[in-house]
C-alpha cells in the first residue's frame, strides 16, 4: 500500500487542493506491470520493443551471461561482447597452449541461425581454431549424476589454414541444436591477430524466456476435459527459464478410459505481434518429440460471450518424421496479436489402448504421449501492442475528495495512453503467499512448491466490497474524476496502447487533484424508479448532505438524458434558484448556503430510453470554482421516498423500436405541400452503443422500393420518405409496406406497417 507521504504532493490551484503526483522511477517501480514488456526510460515508463534478427551475445548480461571462462589474456576477454570492432581480444603466446580458449554463456539458450567471428582487419585472423558449441549440458558420471562444471559440446568444427577476417559457421544442424556456450580453442595464430567480435544470429527476441520473472504466467493441466489435475509450476517453469538440460519432465500418466487431453497455456504478460512458436521436447543425447496428436493455438485476450478467450489455431494434427528426428517443431504463420500460447496434446489415447490391449508395456509407448518439454521459444516483433500499469492501494489517511486526474507523455499517430481509477473506504487484509522470486502465487501452488522454491506469506490490504468498479477510459487529461468520491482509497491503471508494431506511447508522469470534502457522507436517491420508455417524466430527487461547517451553494445533476429543472425545494421551502442548463443536465445555484442535514429536492423532467438510466448529483461551491465538485452516493436520503437509489429501470419487456408514429397513412407526392412526404418517429430504447437502425419500403411482391440505414443512439429519432423510389423516381401508386429494423446489444427486432402512395 502506498501512503501519499510516498508520493510527491503539489499544491494545486483552489482551496486547499492537493496533488498526487507520479513521476519518478522510484515511484513507477511500484506499480505492478509485466517488467519484460514496460521499462523504466529516466522517470518515464513505455514499452520496451521486441526485435527480429538479434545478435544474442550483444546482451549476454540481461540474462546473467558473459565470459564464462578464459584461459589466457582474461582482461581482454570480454571485448570479443562489447560490440566495438576496434577491441578484441587473443590468448598470450608465451602462455601455455592449453589455455588458449575462450568461453562465452549466452546467459539461455538460443536459437541460433549462424554464427559468425569477426578478425581485426589490420592483421592476419586466427589461422587454426576449434569452434565448440554446448546446449549448456553438463556431462554425467558413471550412475548419470551431473558432473559440476562439466559441459558437453554437441557440435563442433575445425578451421584450418584460414584467411578469413569474417567468417560465417551456419550448418543446417546448428538451427536444429539450440545452444547456450560457446567455446573458442586456439591452435595456432599469428602475432598481432584478434577476435574482435562474436555475433550468434537468432529469429529474435524470445518472449517466452524466464517468463515467469518478467510478469508473465504459466499453467499446465493434465486432463483439462475431466479432473483437470493442475500440475506445480516448480517443475512447469523449467520449460520457460532458457535452460535445456533443466526441462519440463511429466511424470503423469492418466490412463482413463476416455480420451486425455492436457494442456499447456503461457500468458506472455503482454499483447504482441507474433509470427513464430518454436517447441523444443528433447535435444541432447537423444532427440525425440514427446507429443503425437496435438494443436498450437494464440490468443490475443478478446473473450467470447461465454467469457472464455478466442483462440487462433495454427496448427492440428499429428507430430512428423521431422519432428522425431529433431525434437523441434517450428510453427511459422502470418504475424497476429497474441498474448496467450496454448498446447493441447492427447496424452492418453484410449481407442489405441483398447485396439493394441490394456496390458502390458506396449500401449505405454504407443498410446501414451507425454508432453515433457524443454523449452517453448515464442518471436514476434515490435512493441507489445498493449500494456498496462496498476498503482498500489493509494491511501489518503482520510476521505478525500477526487476533483480530476492528468498525465503527460507522447503519443505518436497511432497510439494512445488510456488512464482509468476505482475508488473504495474499505479494506481487507489477505494472506499473499510469494515464490522464491516474489511473485505471488496461489496457496494450492504455494503447498505444492518444494519448500526451497517457496517465499515469503505476507499480509497485504486489498480492495474491500465497496469499492467502485474501474472508471471508464479519462476522456483527456485533466478531466473530472470519473470514480465515487470522497473515498479513502484509490487504485489508478494506465495502458500503453499501439495500433502499430513500429511506435509506441510513452508515460512521463500521471497526477491526481484531490481537496477536503465539501460535505461528509452524503446520499442521494431519484423517485419514480419505474418509467415507460419515450414518455417524459416528472422525477424527483431528494439529496441531504452530512456534516458540512462551511456549506456549499451549488448542486448538479446529470444524466445520459437530459434533465429539464422544473422545481428547487429545501426543507419543503421552495427556493429560488439561478438554473445554468447544458446537453447533460443542470445546475442550481442557491440563494443561501446549504448546511448538513438539509434535506433538498429536485424536480425535473426526463425522457428515458435506456435501461438503468443514472441521475448523478454533484455539490459544488461557487467560492471554489468549477474545478472541485463532489459526487452524491446513492442511498436513503428521505422517507419520502422509497428508493435509495439513483437509478431509473424501464420494463422488461421493453421493445428496442418503440413509440412508432407515422406522420400519415397515404403519401401524395404531387407537391401541394399536403402529405407530400411521410415523416417516420422513432425511439431506441435500451441499447448501450450506437447500432444500425433501418427503414425500407417494399412493394407487395417484396421488392425493395426504398431504404436509409443510419448508426444511431438510443433516443427520439425520425426518418423522411420522400415517395420515391431509389433512382429517384416516383413510386407507383399503390399500397406499400414500412419495415424498421435494429440489430441491438442481445436481439433483433422488427416493426412493420403499411402506408399508401396516391396522386
Amino acid at each position: 500500500m502506498l501512503g501519499i507521504g510516498a508520493a510527491l504532493l503539489c499544491p494545486v490551484t483552489g482551496a486547499s487542493a492537493e496533488q498526487m503526483r507520479f513521476d519518478r522511477a522510484s515511484q513507477w517501480s511500484q506499480w505492478e506491470y509485466a517488467r519484460s514488456a514496460v521499462r523504466l526510460a529516466g522517470n518515464s515508463v513505455e514499452p520496451v520493443r521486441f526485435r527480429k534478427d538479434v545478435n544474442a551475445a550483444a546482451n549476454v548480461t540481461e540474462f546473467g551471461g558473459g565470459i564464462l571462462d578464459v584461459g589466457s589474456n582474461r582482461f581482454q576477454a570480454g571485448r570479443i561482447l562489447d560490440g566495438d570492432p576496434a577491441t578484441g581480444w587473443a590468448p598470450e603466446p608465451d602462455t601455455d597452449r592449453e589455455d588458449w580458449f575462450v568461453e562465452i554463456d549466452l546467459g539461455r539458450a538460443v536459437s541460433a541461425r549462424r554464427i559468425e567471428l569477426l578478425f581485426d582487419e589490420g592483421s592476419p585472423p586466427f589461422d587454426l581454431f576449434e569452434l565448440f558449441l554446448s546446449t549448456g549440458e553438463p556431462a554425467v558420471d558413471l550412475v548419470g549424476n551431473p558432473i559440476e562444471g562439466s559441459l558437453v559440446f554437441r557440435l563442433s568444427e575445425r578451421f584450418r589454414e584460414n584467411q578469413r577476417h569474417h567468417l560465417v559457421y551456419e550448418p543446417e544442424i546448428l538451427f536444429e541444436t539450440p545452444i547456450q556456450v560457446l567455446r573458442l580453442e586456439v591452435l595456432s595464430f599469428p602475432p598481432e591477430a584478434r577476435l574482435t567480435e562474436v555475433i550468434v544470429e537468432t529469429p529474435g527476441d524470445n518472449l517466452a524466456v524466464n517468463l515467469l520473472d518478467r510478469g508473465g504466467a504459466l499453467e499446465i493441466v493434465n486432463d483439462f476435459t475431466g479432473d483437470g489435475d493442475l500440475v506445480s509450476l516448480t517443475n512447469g517453469q523449467l520449460m520457460v527459464d532458457g535452460s535445456i538440460p533443466n526441462g519440463w519432465r511429466n511424470g503423469s500418466e492418466p490412463r482413463k478410459t476416455h480420451p486425455t487431453w492436457s494442456q499447456i497455456t503461457l500468458d506472455l504478460g503482454a499483447t504482441y505481434l507474433v509470427d513464430f512458436v518454436r517447441i523444443i521436447s528433447s535435444i541432447g543425447a537423444g532427440r525425440g518429440f514427446n507429443f503425437k496428436l496435438y494443436e498450437l493455438l494464440t490468443s490475443d485476450g478478446s473473450l467470447a460471450p461465454d467469457g472464455s478467450l478466442i483462440w487462433d489455431k495454427h496448427f492440428s494434427g499429428l507430430a512428423g518424421d521431422r519432428n522425431q528426428q529433431t525434437g523441434i517443431a517450428d510453427h511459422v504463420f502470418p504475424a497476429l496479436s497474441g498474448r496467450f500460447v496454448r498446447i493441447n496434446w492427447l496424452i492418453w489415447d484410449t481407442a489405441c489402448a483398447d485396439f493394441f490391449g490394456t496390458a502390458g508395456q506396449n500401449t505405454k509407448w504407443i498410446c501414451f504421449a507425454r508432453g515433457s518439454t524443454q523449452e517453448i521459444q515464442v518471436f514476434g516483433e515490435g512493441f507489445p501492442r498493449a500494456v498496462g500499469l496498476t498503482s498500489p492501494l493509494i491511501d489518503f489517511g482520510e476521505a478525500k475528495n477526487l476533483n480530476s486526474v492528468e498525465w503527460a507523455g507522447t503519443t505518436p499517430d497511432g497510439t494512445r495512453l488510456e488512464v482509468r481509477s476505482r475508488s473504495g473506504s474499505d479494506v481487507v487484509e489477505q494472506l499473499a503467499f510469494r515464490d522464491k522470486n516474489g511473485k505471488e502465487v496461489t496457496p494450492r501452488k504455494w503447498e505444492r512448491l518444494i519448500p526451497s522454491f517457496r517465499g515469503p506469506i505476507d499480509t497485504v490490504r486489498v480492495a474491500g466490497g465497496d469499492w467502485s468498479p474501474w472508471s471508464t477510459i479519462y476522456p483527456e487529461s485533466g478531466a473530472r474524476a470519473l470514480s465515487p468520491s470522497p473515498r479513502r482509497y484509490l487504485e489508478l491503471n494506465t495502458r500503453l496502447v499501439t495500433e502499430v508494431s513500429d511506435v509506441a506511447p510513452r508515460m512521463d508522469w500521471l497526477a491526481v487533484n484531490f481537496t477536503d470534502p465539501i460535505a461528509e457522507e452524503t446520499f442521494g436517491e431519484v423517485v419514480p424508479l419505474l418509467v415507460r420508455p419515450g414518455v417524459e417524466t416528472e422525477f424527483s430527487y431528494f439529496l441531504r448532505p452530512g456534516s458540512s461547517p462551511a456549506g456549499f451553494d451549488q448542486i448538479s445533476l446529470q444524466a445520459s438524458t437530459v434533465p429539464r429543472f422544473s422545481l428547487a425545494l429545501v426543507n419543503g421551502v421552495v427556493s429560488d434558484v439561478a438554473v445554468e442548463s447544458d446537453s447533460s443536465g443542470f445546475r442550481v445555484t442557491f440563494p443561501q448556503r446549504l448546511r448538513g442535514g438539509d434535506l433538498v429536492e429536485l424536480r425535473f423532467g426526463s425522457t428515458v430510453f435506456i435501461q438503468s438510466t443514472r441521475f448523478d448529483a454533484f455539490l459544488q461551491d461557487s467560492r471554489l470554482g468549477d474545478g472541485i465538485r463532489q459526487q452524491v452516493d446513492a442511498g436513503d436520503a428521505s422517507d419520502e421516498a422509497v428508493s435509495s437509489t439513483n437509478v431509473v429501470s424501464l420494463p422488461l419487456n421493453t421493445k428496442l423500436l418503440d413509440n412508432v408514429v407515422l406522420s400519415a397513412r397515404v403519401v401524395t407526392p404531387n407537391g401541394d405541400l399536403s402529405n407530400d412526404e411521410l415523416r417516420i418517429e422513432v425511439d431506441l430504447t435500451t441499447v448501450l452503443a450506437t447500432r444500425p437502425v433501418r427503414v425500407r419500403i417494399h412493394d407487395l411482391a417484396g421488392r425493395t422500393v426504398w431504404e436509409e440505414e443510419r448508426l444511431l443512439s438510443a433516443g427520439e429519432h425520425s426518418y423522411t420518405w420522400s415517395g420515391r423510389r431509389q433512382d429517384g423516381r416516383l413510386a407507383p401508386p399503390g399500397l406499400y409496406l414500412l419495415e424498421l429494423f435494429v440489430n441491438g446489444d442481445a436481439k433483433q427486432e422488427r416493426v412493420l406497417r403499411t402506408v399508401g402512395v396516391a396522386y
